[in-house]
């Protein structure tokens, strides 16, 4: 009997998921608990300190990642890097 091990599968521990709702479509991100405390008092400045992972979500428990279009037409732009907010 083997046991199978998937390699492409990201295990997320102490994870706080932040939830956003722009255009109608439900967006989300996973981050670091205790981080995410200090980003939103102020003592963190790094975001990828906070972020468990660079990709947005639809769904983070599921692993159901945001599609391009639902991106582009919530924000105007599918490059998470960028802020059109700013």
């Amino acid at each position: 009997m083997s046991i199978f091990t998937p390699t492409n599968q990201i295990r997320l521990t102490n994870v706080a998921v932040v939830r956003m709702k722009k255009a109608g479509k439900r967006f989300e991100i996973a981050c670091y608990k205790n981080k995410a405390m200090s980003w939103r008092s102020g003592a963190e400045k790094d975001l990828d300190e906070v972020l468990q992972t660079n990709t947005v979500f639809v769904n983070v428990s599921k692993g159901q990642v945001a599609k391009k279009d639902d991106l582009s037409s919530a924000f105007g732009t599918d490059d998470i890097y960028t802020s059109s907010d700013s």
